[in-house]
């Protein structure tokens, strides 16, 4: 199974509803503001703020499809309209000993 995780590092000066920009999506599950839940016969994905000294947006899947590019890409459009600076980081785990 794949799994893939992104952090989105912004200002987050104005807040940015994620999941009304995919509440229309027949892959939606769950949401509020920047936290969201969708889910496809092969994917899930879950989009998630987590506060701290340097705020992100992490946005985690795991299965195989589209369904996690698509959610990364409104994510980053969706930001980029708030914000005149984002810093995506791809997240890499190491498997288990």
């Amino acid at each position: 199974m794949s799994e893939r995780e992104l952090h989105i590092v912004s200002y987050f000066s104005f807040p940015t509803d994620l999941a009304a920009e995919m509440r229309s999506w027949s892959e939606f599950v769950s949401g509020d503001g920047y936290n969201v839940r969708l889910a496809s016969a092969t994917e899930s994905v879950e989009v998630e703020f987590i506060e701290g000294e340097l705020p992100y947006v992490a946005v985690r899947g795991s299965g195989l499809g589209e369904l996690f590019d698509r959610v990364l890409g409104r994510v980053i459009h969706a930001l980029a309209a708030h914000s005149d600076n984002l810093m995506v980081n791809r997240v890499s785990r190491a498997p288990p000993r």
